[in-house]
């Protein structure tokens, strides 16, 4: 086995726990229409398909019905602006993050973020964390580039990373089918929003599975101690 020559990386779920900041504007979007709030333990469980999912399961959750889109449309939009005010606010790095890019960085593999977080935010993100968190390539979701679980992402990650080979590293399922399209090695982390499911009963298994990223770096240093 030889290591890639980028490693991909989800953000959050799987460097970072953004559910307070998520939960935070989630509530204000829902106060401002009369919805009341949510516990942080119920948004844990809509975050991973991207903002207007979460907004969606949100807005179904407070209402018991089918949200209409024009509701849909301006709670998306605020909950944007609720998100920019707070995102900072009580979103950590996951312990070890740093050690393991470092590690990766110092082996001479790249390493960038895809992520179905909006481009916006991650930018901002991994701006205010480049010392934490360095990264080559940060590739969000936008208007036109499609969100996990399609591979483009990622097959466009590589591209700005000139890498042939790569390792997607990610919390959930949709992270697990887009390294398959993208010819990626996955390997999952149990630190994040996979829906209640074990990221290990994905199909195909995975390569690699760790409950946490200390023993995601502890594996890479025994496996490729040269």
């Amino acid at each position: 086995m030889e290591l890639p020559e980028v490693c991909l990386f989800d953000l959050d779920g799987t460097l970072i726990d953004s559910v307070p900041d998520l939960t935070e504007a989630i509530n204000r979007m829902l106060a401002a229409h009369g919805l009341g709030s949510r516990e942080e333990s119920r948004v844990r469980n809509w975050v991973g398909d991207g903002s207007r999912v979460l907004v969606e399961k949100a807005i179904a959750d407070a209402t018991s019905e089918s949200p209409g889109n024009d509701l849909i449309e301006a709670c998306y939009r605020e909950f944007h602006d609720h998100y920019a005010d707070c995102c900072m606010d009580r979103t950590i790095i996951f312990d070890h993050a740093t050690e393991l890019l470092e590690w990766l960085r110092a082996k001479g593999v790249r390493t960038a973020i895809v992520t179905n977080k909006p481009d916006r935010h991650a930018q901002v993100l991994l701006r205010h964390w480049s010392s934490q968190l360095p990264m080559d390539v940060v590739i969000g979701e936008r208007a036109g580039r499609s969100r996990k679980p399609d591979p483009g992402m990622l097959v466009e990650a590589m591209k700005a990373c000139r890498a042939d080979t790569a390792w997607m590293v990610g919390d959930s399922e949709v992270d697990s089918a887009a390294a398959i399209g993208a010819g990626a090695g996955f390997i999952g982390v149990r630190l994040g929003y996979n829906h209640g499911r074990d990221i290990a009963d994905v199909t195909p298994a995975p390569m690699a599975v760790f409950d946490d990223l200390g023993d995601l770096l502890e594996w890479l240093q025994d496996t490729f101690q040269s």
